[in-house]
């Protein structure tokens, strides 16, 4: 016998398995097919055929959780800026879910519990871009806020639900289960833009043996920075990315054609901070020091590099 399973609500439901069962058989968990349908050999006796499915609408709140009504519910497809770009967690989008109310047999302290978030739809929000956290103050660790960070590096166009389960296990069978539909769109690619590589040379023999001296580091800022092109808006390089030889520190920077640049020499320590250092340009190939400027030409552009 071979038949398909159709949910009412697929974009709101998840199928979790279907079951034969006879006298003689047993039980019989079935595997669907490449095309979604479920076969069994039907035995010389009655079965009964199980299908085990949840049912997730679109709630506020439920129990003791409420969504929190400043969450988004669009979330754009994270992309990298520039060569080398990273991700980090403040990309994310965030769905914040709040305790309301006092779950059963706590006594008011809610630090007895297990959470867990999954997709409706992975391929639009895979599991694997879901991760949740919880909040949780005084001295009994009570929990008072869950999170669902959806990583924004690993979505895909479309619309997925997003079911957060909350369950309390100082009372059995109490839970909370909050759903929410998150709507992912495409970013448009990033406008190219001219850049070119310069090699910067700084000249710290006034102060390379200064004890501080490990701790200093670069940042060059665009100035003229547009979030809509494949550009890098601050560049910093650490003690760790560069070493003084013979006085000089040899930097290697990527720039916009035309754009206008900082560059800010500080610290990496704690209050107190030394000051910092008045440090000049050393003159690297092609570039003319005029007037505390050091100033690049190429096929009739040039970029101009001041201390500030």
């Amino acid at each position: 016998m071979t038949f398909t399973v159709t949910l009412t609500h697929p974009a709101d439901s998840v199928l979790n398995y279907v079951e034969v069962y006879g006298s003689e058989m047993k039980y019989n968990k079935l595997t669907p097919a490449d095309d979604g349908s479920y076969s069994f050999t039907m035995p010389a006796e009655p079965v009964r055929v199980t299908i085990d499915a949840d049912y997730y609408p679109d709630n506020d709140t439920d129990n003791f959780l409420t969504w929190d009504e400043d969450n988004p519910t669009t979330a754009e497809k994270w992309i990298p800026h520039y060569d080398g770009d990273m991700y980090f967690d403040s990309d994310n989008l965030s769905l914040v879910a709040n305790v309301t109310d006092d779950p059963k047999g706590t006594g008011g302290w809610f630090n007895n519990h297990e959470e867990r978030a999954f997709s409706l739809n992975e391929d639009v929000i895979p599991n694997d871009a879901l991760t949740v956290t919880y909040e949780e103050e005084g001295n009994r660790n009570d929990a008072y806020m869950f999170t669902v960070d959806i990583d924004r590096s690993k979505i895909n166009a479309g619309t997925a639900k997003i079911v957060l389960v909350v369950e309390n296990n100082s009372s059995f069978g109490d839970e909370s289960v909050l759903a929410c539909t998150v709507t992912v769109t495409e970013r448009e690619p990033y406008e190219t833009v001219e850049i070119w590589t310069e090699t910067v040379i700084f000249d710290v023999s006034a102060i390379e043996n200064d004890e501080n001296t490990e701790d200093l580091y670069f940042t060059f800022t665009d100035k003229d920075y547009d979030d809509g092109t494949y550009a890098q808006q601050f560049q910093t390089i650490l003690e760790t990315d560069y070493e003084i030889v013979d006085g000089k520190i040899e930097l290697t920077i990527n720039y916009v054609v035309g754009h206008e640049y900082e560059i800010t020499l500080d610290y990496r320590m704690g209050e107190p901070k030394p000051a910092v250092p008045d440090i000049s340009f050393q003159n690297a190939d092609g570039g003319e020091y005029q007037s505390g400027v050091l100033i690049f030409s190429k096929d009739g552009g040039s970029i101009e590099l001041a201390l500030e």
